[in-house]
């Protein structure tokens, strides 16, 4: 028998924290999120297979692991790799290891000729569907939940392949807008299931990182998709994006300021003091603790002085800040090590 969606060594719900903040009342920690990915699987001893397929072994997974740790909102897929999927790319799921796409699906433009965007009915993302409706149901009102639907950029990497996507933004412009199209109306798709279940919409972006593909090409290729989904959100959902963005991406922070962003999620590789001076009185911001070095290898000392560093400066954001780790937290890290991490961010008000 499942146990039951608590709130756990909090005298608030992550949903009453959440309204509290927004009334300018009082509230009794900052709010806090460790992104786990397949991290959270060690709990139930679930394959990463079943994690992302099988709806009671999910709807199990998500629930053992927010009553383990307490965090302030709970983020399901599709997710990059569920969109792949169902548009017909390939996932292995190793035994050990994290998933990953198989040779790229579209070898030649062609293919496009016959792809279609991608709706709800489609089973893949019926399993997600499904879970959203379920995990609603169980924990909804306890916790914000949200729909991960990866990066538009991101997606067509996955498909295409990322070098010779990144070629092809030069030789066949047309071709990726293309390509961009279908995966954009694709992620409306889920959107609209996201609105129907009362969720909320989550994207990361990775390979839209302007170290990679610099920012002339983020503006023409990125920007406009992000900046259509997001209003898109804003419009069908009663919320607004969380949006990841990994790596050094102070050459874009303009493009943010002009999203529908619930937050801004930065990597830990970013001056979050620069961050909150530059992008705290436009956008809420959530960071930015090293994942490896200091969530999965720190000592508690290390793990405190990073969570009262990042709070210190983060608080001082104009629009609101969110404790977060700089990106997904490996999935070998001993799970000890986010509980430390959360009795950080619960720590921080009292002591200070």
């Amino acid at each position: 028998m499942r146990k039951e969606v608590r709130c756990i060594r909090d005298q608030m719900t992550p949903w009453e924290r959440r309204r509290a903040i927004e009334k300018g009342k009082d509230y009794d920690r900052i709010p806090c999120m460790p992104f786990m990915g397949e991290l959270k699987c060690q709990l139930t001893g679930v394959n990463y297979r079943e994690f992302w397929h099988d709806t009671e072994k999910m709807l199990e997974t998500e629930i053992t692991a927010y009553n383990r740790f307490g965090y302030d909102r709970i983020v399901i897929g599709p997710n990059t790799r569920g969109i792949v999927e169902a548009l017909g790319g390939i996932v292995v799921y190793p035994e050990k290891g994290i998933p990953y796409t198989d040779a790229p699906m579209i070898t030649d433009y062609k293919i496009l000729d016959d792809m279609k965007p991608i709706d709800e009915k489609n089973p893949r993302l019926q399993i997600f569907g499904e879970l959203a409706d379920r995990l609603v149901e169980e924990a909804g009102e306890i916790v914000p939940i949200e729909a991960s639907i990866g990066g538009p950029f991101t997606i067509a990497s996955q498909l295409r392949g990322v070098e010779v996507l990144l070629r092809d933004c030069r030789k066949n412009p047309e071709e990726v807008h293309r390509l961009l199209r279908i995966i954009t109306d694709t992620q409306k798709s889920c959107i609209d299931m996201a609105g129907k279940y009362g969720l909320g919409v989550a994207m990361a972006d990775p390979v839209a990182n302007p170290a990679l593909i610099g920012p002339k090409m983020y503006e023409k290729f990125v920007y406009p998709y992000t900046k259509e989904l997001t209003d898109y959100v804003k419009e069908k959902t009663e919320y607004m994006v969380s949006l990841h963005m990994c790596g050094s991406t102070y050459k874009i922070w303009e493009y943010f300021k002009d999203y529908s962003l619930h937050e801004l999620s930065l990597d830990n590789i970013v001056d979050l003091q620069r961050a909150v001076e530059e992008l705290g009185d436009f956008l809420p911001i959530a960071g930015n603790v090293d994942p490896v070095e200091i969530v999965m290898r720190g000592t508690e000392d290390e793990i405190r002085e990073a969570v009262f560093s990042c709070v210190r400066t983060g608080m001082k954001a104009k629009k609101g800040f969110t404790l977060a780790s700089g990106c997904d937290i490996p999935e070998n890290t001993d799970v000890k090590q986010v509980d430390l991490f959360m009795e950080m961010a619960r720590r921080y008000r009292f002591i200070e």
